[in-house]
């Protein structure tokens, strides 16, 4: 589905989404998962993922919103030099034009989006519904009835206005980039 929409906007609250991934925290993710036990599992599920990745890039990247929960800033992946090169990756991210990332911070409290993560996938194609797409440690959920995609667009809606403005999102970033200094 990824391959052919026209946009996601999705919501973490524990790690950094898959397209914003650097290859070494996304392999530290995996690797944490246990979902993939051999080396040969773990790298092929990173590549893949790296080559998700070029959605964002290219003659027609998709347009991709990323509401962050601030502990995932804060959540270590990988060591103090992987965290460090991963939100250095975030912000040369966000200068893409086709992505947006902001972070929804501990002093909001409570919001409607706690519940946990998920993606919005939307398609270019006239009359198209949305997806959704929730996933677990046994396998991915997706959501197509409109009652249901309704409802996390209004909760997307909710999370990125309790969000910090892109641009004092990325200031964030940068202040705790420097938590992770060598």
């Amino acid at each position: 589905m990824e391959s052919i929409c026209a946009g996601i906007r999705t919501y973490q609250v524990q790690l950094i989404p898959g397209l914003l991934q650097t290859e070494e925290y996304g392999r530290a993710v995996t690797v944490a998962s246990r979902a993939w036990q051999t080396p040969e599992e773990i790298d092929q599920f990173v590549r893949v993922r790296l080559t998700r990745q070029e959605r964002l890039a290219g003659e027609s990247p998709i347009e991709y919103w990323a509401v962050l929960a601030e502990g995932v800033l804060h959540q270590q992946v990988g060591g103090t030099d992987v965290m460090r090169a991963q939100l250095h990756h975030l912000l040369a991210m966000a200068q893409r034009p086709n992505v947006t990332i902001q972070v929804l911070p501990f002093s909001r409290g409570a919001h409607s989006s706690m519940y946990g993560p998920y993606l919005l996938l939307s398609f270019p194609q006239m009359g198209s519904l949305d997806l959704v797409l929730t996933e677990t440690p046994t396998g991915n959920i997706w959501m197509e009835r409109e009652t249901e995609v309704a409802c996390y667009r209004a909760l997307f809606d909710d999370a990125r206005m309790a969000a910090l403005p892109p641009t004092e999102s990325l200031a964030l970033i940068q202040r705790v980039v420097k938590e992770y200094r060598p």
